[in-house]
């Protein structure tokens, strides 16, 4: 072959490997987009080091320069104490002269700006006192992590014995610290696995003993072909990381979708040392046990599969499907007018009628077909094979109107019905998310369309997120929704709580936990945010008379509202009679508008928060610092109080522009009369440091995480130092 030609062959073959990475990335993205409209934002390139930032008990965080940004209480022990504070230092600075290059060298690997990086393991010499030959020996693994819109630098470190190790010992060293539902797998450079963790096996259910030795080939699901790994490992080795959604199979044969970060770790010379994963399963948290009969695996009202076997059923079934090019579908069916009959004859009828829909419906399919009972009035069948999908419409439509008959549930005559909705496999989604989503988005059109069935409609499903943009507004009804309380801590003193914010949580039936910055939007959007916000604000209070009578007098309530609740008429009569029907007094009541919404305050916004303040209750403005509110919109508000966005927060102890604009802040409130809280303190020194500006209330995991109202008062009485009340407070959402 002559140059010419050789240079055009290679020149196409680049192409094609070009278009691959585009196709890779494409269908990347498409993961990425599904997992955030479900609530399951994917992770990221960050999994591993926040892994070990969570369990390694000796860890200096430097920013992409090299300046110490914190370090662990564990490393302050061991350098700091010789040193002075290691916070805002140069970090070479602790290393022997003849190794600060070679710092420098790999602060400018991770100087990029993006996460697109592997990782390095290296010997430093740390030193102890102002004596360069006074210095200890620590092992290091340098990983790039993303904190808010700032790269840092890890150094993860383990103290030296003075032998030499061999790179995979001190790597399993470290990862053997992790305690963590997230697998870590370590492989040779060959592909050979040298180290998994109890999450890993039990996430693939093959004992640690059996995986060392083999290659991650063993997990395989068929799913993927050569050009998607092709693709994935010459991202890998030209980046030094790949991260993404991967089907793999259980040691029994059940496919489950995980999400794996992989990093390349090599040494300062260049050579590859190992590969180490980092997986999450994204399989809707189902138990990963051997599949023998388990409490879990079947609904114990009515005796059919629960959501955990429907999704494996299903899994296996499009499998099965794949294999012989046959059809699957989907059937989501929701009862109607079941609500009405559980809240009027009560919970013994209304059980009664769930075990009669689920005997109609097992009688309506044939004997290959699965059915499930995926939610308190919803079930789910699946039907197999081109034969049976073809007659979806008239199975459907036969369940509806068996539903719809009269059922004779003693001494009550009671009548429902149900709204289907139908996805079909390959037609309208190629994996069990997206048909189930599918399903449960034709079963909503249905109902609003006041119909028996409905299949699915890629043109009328023009929403990114259908499923929760319609799941939201029964959250409430089905008692999917419950609260958290965060403490607030004043810093005078012992640290007594002031009191506590109410945090709402979504535990969906189907998709289980959806986070509130994914669930909150979508309500601000279709107004659901009203009837959620409403809840939150009845659910807290009648909490907050429950700890009073408990004898907890002292906390208050901060509770978040949106503008469209203050704009919903009767707003305000309802936040009385609210505290009128519990006995609170409003100052106890505080009621938190985030900075960003005040600055589309209308006039008419501005007369509302004024009649709230006339009540009695408390207005505070969250994130505050978070865009450009003025000093009089301020003081027109009438604000009680602000809470310093957590951004400003977070950089106290290593930086001093930071400390500026905190300490302006509280200023400002004393200025005003206004109380200021910090939000997102997380440790000692930024709470300190707070302390000593004058700010006299703090919330964040320092104070306390999120936790049930039980918990919050034992943390009451014990800070507060309250004697024991006689009895304890129930949960509301028990």
């Amino acid at each position: 072959m002559n140059a010419e030609a050789l240079q055009v062959q290679l020149l196409r073959y680049a192409q094609d490997l070009e278009e691959l990475m585009q196709q890779h990335h494409r269908l990347q993205d498409q993961h990425h987009m599904l997992l955030k409209s479900i609530g399951r934002e994917s992770q990221s390139h960050d999994m591993l080091p926040a892994l070990l930032l969570e369990s390694v008990p000796l860890v200096v965080v430097t920013d992409t320069r090299g300046i110490v940004l914190r370090v662990s209480d564990g490393v302050a022990s061991r350098i700091e104490n010789h040193t002075g504070e290691l916070a805002g230092r140069a970090w070479d600075a602790c290393v022997l002269i003849n190794q600060q290059d070679a710092v420098q060298t790999l602060l400018r690997k991770f100087s990029g700006g993006t996460l697109d990086t592997g990782g390095v393991l290296l010997q430093l010499r740390l030193i102890h006192g102002v004596d360069q030959h006074d210095a200890g020996i620590f092992d290091a693994l340098v990983l790039k992590t993303k904190r808010g819109r700032r790269f840092e630098i890890c150094w993860f470190l383990q103290a030296g014995t003075g032998q030499v190790r061999a790179p995979w010992q001190v790597q399993q060293d470290l990862l053997a610290t992790v305690e963590s539902d997230k697998g870590l797998l370590m492989t040779d450079p060959f592909g050979t696995i040298q180290y998994a963790n109890a999450a890993f096996a039990k996430i693939t259910a093959y004992p640690v003993a059996e995986l060392v030795g083999q290659n991650p080939r063993m997990l395989s699901s068929g799913r993927h072909d050569a050009a998607f790994f092709h693709a994935m490992w010459l991202e890998l080795l030209d980046s030094g990381c790949w991260s993404g959604t991967l089907f793999n199979r259980r040691k029994w044969g059940q496919i489950f979708l995980e999400w794996q970060s992989i990093k390349l770790i090599e040494n300062l010379q260049g050579d590859v040392l190992s590969y180490i994963s980092a997986v999450a399963d994204l399989s809707y948290d189902e138990s990963v046990n051997r599949p023998h009969r388990q409490p879990g695996h079947y609904d114990t009202l009515t005796g059919l599969p629960s959501r955990m076997q429907m999704v494996d059923a299903l899994t296996q079934a499009l499998v099965l499907a794949r294999k012989a090019q046959e059809q699957v579908a989907v059937l989501f069916i929701d009862l109607d007018r079941f609500k009405p009959v559980n809240e009027t004859f009560g919970r013994a009828v209304g059980d009664a009628v769930l075990q009669e829909a689920a005997t109609r419906l097992k009688a309506g399919l044939a004997q290959g077909d699965m059915l499930a009972r995926v939610g308190a009035d919803e079930f789910v069948a699946v039907l197999s094979g081109t034969a049976r999908v073809q007659q979806a419409q008239e199975v459907g439509l036969a369940l509806s109107a068996a539903l719809a008959e009269p059922m004779d549930v003693h001494p009550q005559e009671i009548r429902i019905g149900a709204s289907i909705g139908c996805a079909c496999y390959p037609r309208d989604g190629n994996d069990m998310i997206t048909l189930v989503r599918h399903a449960d988005a034709a079963m909503y059109g249905a109902k609003r369309r006041q119909q028996r069935f409905s299949y699915y409609s890629a043109a009328r499903d023009l929403h990114a997120q259908p499923r929760l943009e319609t799941d939201i507004w029964k959250a409430i009804e089905q008692d999917q929704l419950r609260l958290l309380y965060q403490p607030q801590l004043r810093s005078a003193g012992l640290g007594a709580i002031r009191g506590c914010e109410a945090l709402v949580r979504w535990q969906h039936p189907l998709l289980g936990a959806v986070p509130a910055d994914t669930f909150i939007p979508i309500a601000e959007e279709n107004g659901a945010i009203v009837q959620i916000g409403n809840w939150v604000l009845e659910q807290a209070c009648a909490q907050l008379r429950l700890w009073r009578e408990a004898g907890v007098l002292d906390l208050s309530m901060s509770v978040n509202i949106s503008v469209r609740q203050i704009r919903d008429p009767g707003f305000e009569a309802h936040v009385h009679q609210v505290l009128t029907q519990n006995g609170l007094p409003p100052e106890m009541l505080e009621l938190e508008l985030s900075e960003t919404e005040t600055l589309q305050f209308r006039d008419s916004d501005t007369q509302h928060i004024a009649l709230l303040g006339s009540l009695g209750v408390r207005i505070s403005i969250d994130d505050f610092g978070s865009s450009f509110s003025s000093l009089s919109r301020l003081n027109a508000l009438s604000i009680r109080s602000l809470k310093i966005n957590s951004q400003f927060v977070q950089n106290l102890a290593g930086s001093a522009d930071a400390r500026v604009i905190s300490n302006c802040m509280l200023a400002i409130g004393k200025v005003l009369g206004i109380e200021v809280i910090a939000q997102g303190v997380e440790n000692a020194d930024q709470a300190r440091i707070l302390a000593g500006q004058g700010c006299k209330v703090m919330q964040g995991y320092y104070a306390g995480r999120p936790m049930p109202a039980h918990d919050l008062l034992v943390l009451a009485r014990k800070r507060n130092a309250l004697p024991d009340a006689s009895r304890l407070t129930p949960s509301l959402s028990d």
